[in-house]
């Protein structure tokens, strides 16, 4: 079994659409509620307003843990939280807004023996797949069994927040340098995208290539196309 590690918020966007969107993101986190997939959903909450409603939607829910309410939580804190709360466990780093639709079991007893990460190209709502039929080098969700991660995950390139432009590059490097290969059944392990409302607010890129290089970024060992695995 699976423990999310993620967060849940309201969004705050002054506009028409945001009672949209955070209904995509009640959604998701309902998805996975529900989810025999899933063993426990451990989440950052953004204040009180949405630590309410979380309540509400979750009838105070035994699978979900609260971590903190009022904090945005960098990449280096989610790895914090899980070398200190979820030793040996099965984890899962996703976006908010994306839900685990369906998993092929034996990946997961794979990962639980052998040094792996998952690194996943979401699909969307309809479930096309327009990001891994043209691969770019997106992932909204990671799996790791925290066995094999130490203190070393968290540095400089795990000090960023999620959905921040490029941040895919820093995270896969990371699992890379502590041992882990990392792969990409996105086709076996499928996540669903629910962002129909299109609302962003946009950052400045941070990835460790040129955004738009995709000539360097192929031939990069951070670059983890599709994969089937057998």
């Amino acid at each position: 079994m699976i423990n999310i590690v993620s967060t849940f918020y309201i969004t705050k966007y002054s506009s028409p659409l945001d009672n949209l969107r955070s209904k995509e993101i009640e959604s998701c986190l309902l998805k996975n509620l529900v989810s025999p997939l899933i063993e426990k959903m451990h989440l950052f909450v953004d204040d009180d307003d949405a630590l309410n409603r979380l309540n509400v939607l979750s009838n105070n829910s035994d699978k979900i843990i609260i971590i903190e309410v009022g904090k945005k939580p960098l990449y280096s804190d989610m790895f914090k939280y899980i070398l200190n709360n979820l030793k040996d466990k099965i984890c899962m780093i996703i976006n908010a807004d994306i839900y685990l639709l369906e998993c092929e079991e034996f990946l997961i007893e794979k990962i639980k023996k052998e040094k792996i990460c998952y690194a996943l190209t979401r699909h969307e709502h309809d479930l096309s797949k327009p990001l891994i039929d043209t691969f770019g080098g997106s992932h909204d969700a990671y799996i790791f069994n925290s066995t094999y991660i130490d203190e070393n995950i968290i540095n400089k390139h795990t000090n960023f927040y999620q959905n921040v432009p490029g941040i895919e590059s820093h995270i896969i490097k990371n699992f890379c340098d502590s041992g882990l290969v990392v792969c990409n059944p996105c086709h076996q392990i499928k996540i669903v995208h629910l962002h129909q409302t299109q609302l962003h607010n946009y950052t400045t890129w941070i990835g460790l290539h040129v955004s738009g290089d995709y000539h360097n970024f192929y031939k990069s060992y951070w670059c983890i196309p599709p994969v089937i695995i057998k």
